[in-house]
């Protein structure tokens, strides 16, 4: 019974993420509203605060550039600790587990939930401290999400996962910070990858097989492998340094969902 459940759950929660992140938070609608703030609404008083409403993190001072990335991964950091947290108590509580496995509908709930929220920080972005609490709403429903998803996964699998994650993840913001290549242009290719995912998902619930299962996972972690390399230069080449919030999120879905891929692809390689 559980591993039925586990077969609608698991394959909803990855692509409903990656077309949240198409239509709204990565990919155009919050980025196509990041633009320069007008001197008219945001007064200066030095030179220095016209990277803040003019210019992109680039062109900034390395202290601006600094506090930036401060910003950006602390947000992200706390983001993964209470996912993390969250994922550990669903997973340790039987009651919980019980509860999740009951109610499929957890998922559908916090799935939606994490769109509205992603809709309001588009608008209320640059609203201190409003922004902070719908990050943290945000960041609390996407946890369950995840958490409910991994509640089908055994522990060392779920560890597994999460090392390799940790580590693709590390690796790739070196590299993309030390490489003086334009990563810009990855993005539509990107997005293409992307939505062949998305309509690939819906195609496995009539051609479904493990070895699909196997390569459509594989697929969704190298294209969000590639996503982590264009957001990470995208943070600090075209967004301005007020756009922290819109930056850990983009970043924290690209992890959520290499978490999960990744998960996946390590769950059917047991199975074979």
């Amino acid at each position: 019974m559980a591993q039925s459940r586990r077969s609608l759950i698991t394959p909803v929660l990855p692509y409903f993420h990656e077309s949240t992140e198409t239509t709204f938070s990565h990919r155009s609608t919050v980025n196509a509203s990041v633009t320069p703030m007008s001197t008219e609404k945001y007064p200066r008083s030095s030179i220095e605060d016209d990277f803040n409403y003019g210019t992109n993190v680039a062109t900034a001072s390395i202290q601006i550039r600094m506090d930036f990335l401060r910003k950006v991964y602390s947000l992200l950091s706390l983001q993964i600790i209470l996912t993390t947290a969250t994922s550990a108590l669903f997973m340790f509580s039987q009651t919980i587990k019980d509860f999740v496995h009951a109610s499929p509908a957890v998922v559908l709930v916090s799935a939606l939930g994490s769109l509205v929220l992603l809709l309001a920080l588009a608008v209320y972005r640059h609203q201190h401290p409003l922004n902070l609490y719908l990050l943290l709403v945000f960041t609390l429903l996407e946890a369950v999400s995840v958490a409910t998803a991994l509640t089908f996964y055994e522990y060392s699998t779920v560890l597994q996962a999460l090392f390799l994650t940790c580590a693709v993840f590390a690796g790739l913001t070196v590299y993309t910070f030390q490489s003086k290549r334009d990563f810009s242009k990855l993005g539509v290719g990107l997005f293409t990858c992307l939505w062949i995912l998305i309509i690939a998902s819906f195609m496995r619930f009539f051609f479904n097989s493990e070895s699909t299962e196997l390569v459509l996972a594989g697929a969704g972690a190298l294209v969000f492998c590639g996503f982590i390399i264009y957001d990470t230069h995208l943070l600090m080449k075209q967004l301005s340094p007020e756009e922290h919030i819109l930056a850990s999120i983009n970043l924290y879905l690209d992890i959520v969902n290499l978490f999960l891929h990744i998960l996946r692809v390590l769950d059917s390689m047991k199975k074979h």
